[in-house]
């Protein structure tokens, strides 16, 4: 198995002790796993030119910067995106990353390799915020293609990043212990949900009209648009 964790913060803090909790229940289950660390390895901003949705991805300005994050994105089987609560949601530098996949959503080009991985969301907040972090987040893993999304969020103002002498520690690792056995579980089953075969079908029928000839060519040339289907 091969994780994945987009941080939405080089910040070691609550969010980066969870995190870490977790990949350490990954490693000790045999999982391989790799990071992007964000702004470090992806510091742009989409400038709104569309030029990956009307032309192709790599017609983005910032393609040399994000192919390789793509890269990891499409081998990876689970896909972690953890980030603290921002201002009522995530991190602005987690949000720019992912406005540069809008050409990898159901209704675009979605990839056949995102079809039954396994999402997990982490965050964590001093306050509120942390369902709708997680709502959006989940958003845009469904119109990725995955199915399977799980979500571990924390409202703490104690833990301070210091998991060590957090005197909820054993609470904590607890639950990410059992959030972990059913991420692990949902990486070997490979489900597509019937929802997102319901997207599929309805953006299917869009790209028959071919209002975008990049999206269209290529539904057509995966055959999709002739009733096969990457599940």
């Amino acid at each position: 198995m091969r994780v994945l964790v987009i941080a939405g913060t080089a910040h070691r803090g609550n969010t980066r002790a969870v995190t870490d909790l977790f990949l350490e229940e990954f490693r000790s289950n045999g999982a391989e796993t790799e990071e992007a660390v964000l702004p470090r390895d992806f510091d742009e901003i989409c400038c709104g030119c569309a030029n990956c949705i009307l032309h192709g991805e790599e017609k983005c300005p910032h393609y040399a910067k994000v192919s390789p994050i793509a890269e990891k994105l499409l081998r990876a089987d689970v896909i972690i995106l953890a980030t603290p609560v921002f201002v009522g949601s995530c991190t602005g530098a987690m949000k720019a990353l992912l406005d540069h996949f809008a050409y990898m959503w159901l209704v675009h080009r979605p990839a056949e390799e995102m079809f039954g991985k396994t999402g997990l969301i982490i965050t964590t907040a001093g306050g509120s915020g942390v369902k709708e972090t997680v709502k959006l987040l989940k958003s845009n893993l469904f119109f990725m293609g995955i199915s399977d999304v799980y979500s571990f969020g924390v409202t703490t103002m104690k833990m301070g990043g210091n998991y060590a002498d957090y005197k909820d520690k054993d609470i904590i690792r607890g639950k990410v212990r059992r959030k972990a056995e059913k991420v692990i579980g949902s990486a070997g089953r490979k489900r597509v949900s019937l929802k997102t075969k319901l997207f599929f079908r309805i953006f299917g029928m869009t790209q028959k009209n071919g209002w975008n000839r990049t999206d269209s060519e290529y539904w057509r040339s995966k055959g999709w648009l002739d009733g096969k289907k990457p599940f």
